[in-house]
């Protein structure tokens, strides 16, 4: 009996620490499930594609400290994940540092081997089994919110580690406790990176200054054996290189940047996810690239009056490929090539060879002879008689301080102006012997722009002026009759017009529907009159135009300031971008190609254009094209329509080249020309941002008279993207990366141009 009853004891005992064992066990999972461990690294909740993430870096982390307790950490945790949903992310991802101390992190992980697991990184005891685990409570969290937490493996600096490199025993053990999904660079990215620094360093060393060096896009990889966790992107501060990349290449979720900053300013996160909110990309360019041999420039047959030509082909980039013998080097991977001839006096067989292919040209070296010497003809132009009338006969004209120098443009001179002449000038201009008429205000026009009137021409007359409105502007019809010829002055929030040859006996209309604006009307000695505008900042002036009618009379066209939108279909909404592609139809461009297969300039800038009307309109804006295919719009037909369609920005968009006499593939970088300093910051947004996208150097903003560029009406500009002389850059425009980079970076310098 008494065996009996110590067994029955001894099995009650073991029953109760059974039951003991499994209330503990009970207690443990409810542990867990509170504390919201969870496999939370693989998006099993959504495709690759619709991973977007920010950034918890360790300047997020060091809010964790002894000096908040357990409900102001909850609190941070969570408005950091609500914070995050509403920059538009669905995941988060952990440095785990605290303000890149290697000896504080954020993770409490078991092991009493790892020394540096939870040093000042968690507080307060909340429970009877362990301390308050920041990251447990955010995975917690996120669940809820169906979001998702990942972790970036990163070394004692704070620096991302790349696929191989040795990771931290704190940080595996870390991710294997949480099941938290382990991100690295991928191997081109850490390189890319890499050599982004050293660069910043040799800036450094020769600036003296310390240079941020310029992240590129980088790729972050599953560090994890077996991991499912997508690839993901980033390239903070560049909306359209990362849109572009996200979308071009499948199963990839993004980065938007890092929460901090994107709190500061959230912006181009926001265009970011426009950019990648719509339907598939377009096929915008109608070409592609042949990889078959070929020489596309010069034509054979072609005769050059340089000791050397440069040539430009396509090949088989999987094959060699010589010219003359010579091996061919290239870059990129469409195998668009060039190389730097030597040609002999007379006729040169040159000879491009790949595998079984072969393609030979003839170009003729010659010695250049100019034109033979004698008097210069006369180009049919007449003086005119002192005070005789001409008009403008072309778009626009220059009004010029020194007759023999085009660079000293005065003012433009658009079709239909009348001015009086007050002397004639004969000088030889091109050859020809022709005419310059000074007008009354010491400017002269070229007889090539204008024609003569009958000695009985009136000046022109007004009584006064009625004010209508057309979309953002006010438009000023003057009473009367007369088209005269005007210059200007705009400094700031003051505008003078001065018509010349012309009187103005009334007055303007007291609102001139700008907020607080004044005019004030005054004759001038030359027989003229100016009306002097003031505005103010709160509704300041943006661009003007002086409009003459079928009618015979003028307006006076002034627009309002365009200003971003809140409005759901874009920060854009309300304000119009026409977009001019150069070149088009015959005119193939510069550097192009003897085969129509190839895509030329006109064929690039189009596919650029349609590319940044793609964006633009993602982001609200209303465009308009001077061209939409392959068509050729005379220079005065895009000025017509810029003055028709009175845009808030006009820009043309154009590559540029070189004289194919040296080796041009050196010879890379994005420019833009501005005529008037109102279309400067346009010029400046658009250099800074398509090089930020591209890659690519940036060579600078200048000032040029091109003829589309010469207007008040808005900020209008030239766009050069890069150089299609050089092979290299070349593929880069052509490429579909490069194109939508490009059409993105022109719509979000638009946006930065456009005042809050």
């Amino acid at each position: 009996m008494k065996t009996k009853y110590r067994r029955r004891r001894a099995l009650a005992a073991v029953l109760a620490v059974a039951a003991l064992a499994a209330l503990a066990a009970l207690i443990w999972l409810l542990v867990l499930l509170v504390r919201g461990i969870g496999s939370l690294g693989t998006p099993d909740m959504r495709t690759p594609k619709d991973v977007k993430a920010v950034v918890l870096a360790s300047d997020w982390s060091s809010y964790f400290s002894t000096a908040r307790t357990t409900e102001e950490q909850q609190a941070y945790l969570e408005s950091t994940l609500d914070e995050a949903a509403n920059l538009g992310a669905n995941t988060v991802l952990l440095t785990g540092r605290v303000d890149d101390d290697p000896d504080q992190v954020l993770f409490r992980v078991k092991g009493k081997d790892l020394t540096v697991a939870t040093a000042g990184a968690v507080t307060e005891n909340d429970g009877f089994f362990s301390k308050f685990d920041p990251v447990n409570y955010l995975m917690k969290q996120a669940r809820e919110r169906d979001m998702q937490v990942a972790l970036i493996a990163t070394d004692d600096g704070g620096q991302p580690l790349a696929a191989g490199a040795a990771l931290p025993e704190w940080l595996e053990k870390a991710a294997k406790d949480h099941k938290l999904a382990l991100y690295g660079l991928d191997e081109a990215s850490a390189a890319a990176l890499d050599a982004a620094k050293a660069e910043a360093e040799s800036q450094a060393a020769e600036s003296g200054e310390e240079v941020e060096p310029e992240q590129p896009l980088l790729t972050y990889v599953g560090l994890t054996e077996g991991s499912e966790a997508p690839a993901l992107l980033r390239k903070d501060g560049d909306a359209a290189l990362l849109a572009a990349a996200w979308q071009l290449e499948e199963g990839r979720g993004m980065v938007l940047g890092e929460l901090g900053s994107l709190l500061a300013d959230g912006s181009d996160a926001a265009v970011a996810l426009r950019f990648v909110s719509g339907e598939e990309l377009p096929d915008v360019l109608a070409k592609d690239v042949p990889a078959t041999l070929s020489i596309v420039t010069p034509a054979t047959g072609a005769t050059v009056y340089t000791e050397n030509v440069y040539l430009i082909g396509t090949s088989d980039p999987a094959q060699p490929l010589t010219v003359n013998g010579q091996t061919v080097e290239r870059t990129g991977e469409m195998g668009v090539w060039g190389i730097l001839v030597p040609l002999n006096m007379g006729a040169n067989d040159i000879t491009a060879v790949q595998g079984e292919t072969t393609v030979t040209i003839s170009v003729t070296r010659s010695t250049y002879s100019g034109g033979g010497a004698g008097a210069a003809r006369p180009d049919g132009s007449e003086a005119a008689a002192p005070g005789q009338k001409l008009r403008i006969n072309t778009t626009l004209a220059s009004l010029l301080e020194d007759y023999t120098n085009d660079d000293s443009i005065l003012m433009t001179a658009y079709e239909g102006a009348v001015a009086t002449v007050e002397k004639s000038v004969s000088f030889v201009r091109s050859g020809r012997r022709t005419y310059a008429y000074q007008l009354e205000n010491g400017g002269y026009i070229l007889a090539k722009d204008c024609e003569l009137l009958d000695s009985s021409t009136p000046d022109a007359a007004f009584t006064g002026a009625g004010r209508t409105t057309e979309g953002n502007m006010e438009v000023f019809t003057l009473t009367g009759s007369g088209t005269p010829l005007y210059t200007h002055t705009w400094e700031g929030n003051e505008l003078t017009l001065t018509f010349l040859s012309a009187s103005f006996t009334g007055e303007m209309p007291a609102d001139l529907g700008f907020g607080g604006a004044t005019v004030t009307v005054e004759p001038t000695g030359e027989g003229g009159f100016s009306l002097h505008f003031v505005f103010n900042d709160a509704d300041p002036l943006w661009g003007y135009h002086v409009r003459y009618t079928e009618d015979g009379t003028s307006q006076i066209l002034l627009k309002h300031q365009p200003k971003r939108s809140d409005a759901e279909t874009g920060p854009l909404t309300g304000v119009t971008v026409m977009l001019d592609p150069g070149h088009g139809g015959t005119d193939m461009g510069a550097v192009g190609s003897a085969s129509e297969d190839f895509p030329q300039e006109k064929d690039l800038n189009l596919a650029e254009a349609l590319a940044a009307k793609y964006r633009l309109e993602q982001l609200g804006a209303t465009v308009l094209m001077t061209r939409a295919d392959d068509t050729f719009p005379t220079l005065g037909e895009r000025v017509e329509m810029l003055n028709d369609a009175a845009p808030d920005f006009f820009i043309s968009v154009h590559h540029n080249s070189t004289n194919l006499d040296k080796d041009t593939d050196g010879l890379v970088g994005t420019e833009c020309y501005w005529f008037y300093t109102e279309g400067k910051p346009l010029a400046q947004a658009l250099v800074d941002r398509v090089t930020a996208a591209t890659g690519r150097e940036a060579r600078g903003v200048f000032y040029n008279y091109f003829y589309v560029t010469r207007s008040n009406l808005c900020p209008a500009v030239l766009l050069e993207t890069g150089f299609v002389s050089s092979p290299t850059e070349y593929q880069s425009c052509a490429g579909d990366l490069g194109l939508w980079a490009e059409g993105g970076a022109i719509a979000q310098a638009v946006l930065d141009c456009v005042p809050d």
